[in-house]
C-alpha cells in the first residue's frame, strides 16, 4: 500500500514517537478493553544509512548474492522453539474502510506467537486515532518496540515489534532509496532467549515499479546490517519482492527462508481474498532450523495481507 503524505525528518519523528506510551480512546473507535495491565511502548533509536550511488548498484547487487550461507547445525538436540509470525496489518483498517485493531489482536494471538513484526503501524493518526503499539501490546500481553520511518496523517506510521523475550537492545535503521519515496526502516530488537541474544527484525521495502531501484538498495542495506549483527537473527518483514525478484534474491542468498525450507503450500499473502503473490517472508540464519511443516500462510479479516507463521529451533551454541 502506498502512503503519499508530507514526510518530516527523521528527528521530527522521534520527537513525536518519543511521547508515545499508553493506548488512546476516542469517540467513534470501539476497541474493548485489551488488558488490566497497560504495557509501555519503546520507541526503538533511530540511526542513518548511507545511501549507495544508484551507478554501483549492479557491482553491489553482484557482490551480495554472491555466497549462500552455511546450512551446517546440530541436528536431534533439544532446544528452544521460536514462534515466529510476519503481518502487514494495514494500520488495523479493514476493506470496509473501519479500524479493528481487536480483529488484528485475535489474530495475532490465534497464532500463539512469541515474535511478531508487524508493518503498516499507526500512533495517534488522524485516520486512526490509536495508539495501534500500545492497544496492541495490551491485547496480546507482549513487550512491544515501535519503529516509526515517517509523519503520515498526523501521527508517526512504521514498523513495530512484539515479544514474549525480554528486550535488551533496540535500534531502527533509515535504509537508503533512490528519491522521492516513502521512508523505510530496519527495526531490531535484540532479546534473550534462555540466556542467549537473539535478533530479530522488522522491515518492510519499497512498493511499486517505480520503487524497484530503491528496493534494491534497501535489501542490499539491509543484508550489510546483518553482517555486524553476530546473535542469531530473524529477519521479517513484507518485501514487496516475490522469490524471484533481486531484493528477495540478495536476502535469500544471506538468510534461510522458513517457506522453502519448512512451509506448507505456495506462500502466498496478497491479495488476502485470493492470494496470488508471496511477498511477505521470515528468514533467519543458520543459527535456527526450522520445524519440518511449520511454515504457513493465515487467513486474515482484517488487512490485504495474509500473516506468515513458523516454528524455529534455537540451535546450541557450541558445536555438536
Amino acid at each position: 500500500m502506498r502512503w503519499r503524505s508530507g514526510w518530516l525528518s527523521a528527528a521530527t519523528v522521534l520527537a513525536v514517537a518519543g511521547a508515545i506510551v499508553v493506548a488512546i480512546r476516542l469517540p467513534g473507535v470501539s476497541l474493548g478493553s485489551p488488558s488490566a495491565t497497560s504495557i509501555p511502548v519503546t520507541t526503538a533509536p533511530a540511526s542513518t544509512a548511507a545511501t549507495p550511488s544508484v551507478a554501483s548498484e549492479r557491482g553491489l547487487v553482484a557482490s551480495e548474492l554472491e555466497a549462500p550461507p552455511s546450512r551446517a547445525g546440530c541436528q536431534g538436540r533439544r532446544s528452544p522453539v521460536l514462534r515466529v509470525l510476519q503481518f502487514n496489518i494495514r494500520a488495523g483498517i479493514t476493506g470496509t474502510g473501519a479500524v479493528d485493531l481487536p480483529q488484528i489482536a485475535a489474530e495475532i494471538n490465534a497464532a500463539q506467537p512469541d515474535l511478531v513484526s508487524l508493518n503498516e503501524v499507526d500512533s495517534d493518526t488522524r485516520r486512526t486515532r490509536l495508539d495501534e503499539p500500545a492497544y496492541l501490546a495490551g491485547a496480546t500481553g507482549m513487550h512491544v518496540v515501535y519503529g516509526p520511518n515517517l509523519i503520515y496523517d498526523g501521527g508517526p506510521f512504521g514498523n513495530a515489534v512484539l515479544t514474549r523475550y525480554p528486550v535488551v537492545e533496540t535500534h531502527n535503521v533509515r535504509l537508503p532509496d533512490a528519491g522521492a519515496v516513502e521512508p523505510r526502516g530496519l527495526l531490531t530488537v535484540i532479546v534473550r532467549v534462555d540466556g542467549q541474544r537473539v535478533a530479530f527484525s522488522s522491515t518492510h521495502l519499497t512498493d511499486g515499479e517505480e520503487g524497484r531501484q530503491s528496493r534494491i538498495l534497501e535489501a542490499l542495506a539491509v543484508a550489510r546490517a546483518l553482517h555486524s549483527t553476530t546473535a542469531p537473527t530473524i529477519v521479517a518483514g513484507d518485501l514487496n519482492s516475490d522469490p524471484t525478484d533481486v531484493p528477495a534474491r540478495i536476502l535469500r542468498q544471506h538468510l534461510l527462508d522458513a517457506q522453502e525450507e519448512g512451509g506448507i503450500g505456495p506462500g502466498d499473502t496478497i491479495p488476502e481474498a485470493n492470494p496470488s503473490s508471496r511477498i511477505d517472508y521470515i528468514l533467519y540464519d543458520p543459527h535456527f532450523a526450522v520445524v519440518p511443516g511449520s511454515t504457513r500462510v493465515l487467513a486474515s479479516d482484517s488487512s490485504d495481507h495474509r500473516s506468515v507463521f513458523t516454528k524455529l529451533a534455537l540451535l546450541p551454541q557450541h558445536p555438536c
